[in-house]
C-alpha cells in the first residue's frame, strides 16, 4: 500500500511542476512576462544600469522605494518641454494624456498614453510603480503606434518609458517623462525616416511643472 501511495505522490508532483515553474509569470495579451521580485528599483533588464545613470545625469528623477502612494487616474501633461535627446531631436512634442489604473500592492499598474492632435497611442506591456509616499516613478515597456483613419498601423515603436513626479490632489507635480527606443517598425520609408534609432532616448518636462489631474 505504501509503495502505491509513494508512486501516486510522484505522479502528482510531476503534474504540479509546470504550475510551480510558471507561478511567477503574468500573461497580458500575447506577452508573457516573468515578474522580478520587487526591490523598489527599475530592473536593469528593463533599463540597463548605464542608461539609468545617463537619464539621471541628464536631469531625470528616478524615485526608488517599495511604498509608493496610489497613482490611479487620468492626467494631462502640457506643454511638454524637451530636456534632452540623445539623437539630437529638437521638434515639439504634443500634449500628453496619461491614464493609470489598477495599481496593486506589488506595484503593478496599467498605463496608457495618447498624444493630443495625433492618432498616436501607447499601451504598456508591463508597468510598475516604485517610490516612497507621494514621490513616485512609473516604468514600463510600451508599444507606441500611429494609425490612419482606416485603422491601419503606419508605424510602431517598442519603448521603455518612465514617468516621475510627486502625486498631489491637483495632479503630478514636477512631472517628467522619458522614453528609450527598443525597436521600431514602419509601413514604408516615408514613415520610417522620422523614427528614432534603437537605443536613443529623450527626456521631457511638463512646462508648467504639473500634469493636471482630469476628472473625466
Amino acid at each position: 500500500m505504501s509503495k502505491y501511495i509513494n508512486h501516486l505522490l510522484k505522479i502528482m508532483g510531476l503534474f504540479m511542476l509546470p504550475f510551480l515553474l510558471f507561478s511567477g509569470c503574468l500573461k497580458e495579451g500575447t506577452d508573457t512576462i516573468v515578474l522580478p521580485i520587487p526591490d523598489g528599483k527599475i530592473p536593469y533588464s528593463v533599463i540597463p544600469e548605464n542608461l539609468q545613470d545617463s537619464l539621471r545625469t541628464r536631469g531625470l528623477d528616478i524615485h526608488e522605494g517599495l511604498n509608493p502612494d496610489t497613482l490611479n487616474g487620468k492626467f494631462l501633461a502640457a506643454p511638454m518641454i524637451l530636456r534632452y535627446a540623445s539623437d539630437n531631436y529638437q521638434e515639439d512634442f504634443y500634449d500628453l494624456y496619461m491614464a493609470f489604473s489598477g495599481q496593486n500592492p506589488r506595484g503593478l499598474i496599467r498605463y496608457r498614453e495618447t498624444q493630443k492632435r495625433e492618432n498616436i497611442d501607447g499601451a504598456s506591456i508591463m508597468a510598475n510603480v516604485i517610490g516612497e509616499g507621494k514621490n513616485i516613478t512609473m516604468y514600463c515597456y510600451q508599444n507606441v503606434f500611429e494609425c490612419n483613419p482606416s485603422g491601419d498601423t503606419l508605424w510602431k515603436c517598442k519603448t521603455a518609458t518612465v514617468v516621475s513626479g510627486t502625486i498631489s490632489e491637483e495632479g503630478i507635480k514636477n512631472c517628467q517623462y522619458a522614453n528609450i527606443i527598443l525597436d521600431t517598425w514602419a509601413i514604408d520609408d516615408y514613415y520610417a525616416s522620422p523614427l528614432s534609432k534603437k537605443g536613443t532616448y529623450r527626456i521631457w518636462f511638463d512646462g508648467d511643472s504639473i500634469a493636471n489631474r482630469l476628472t473625466d
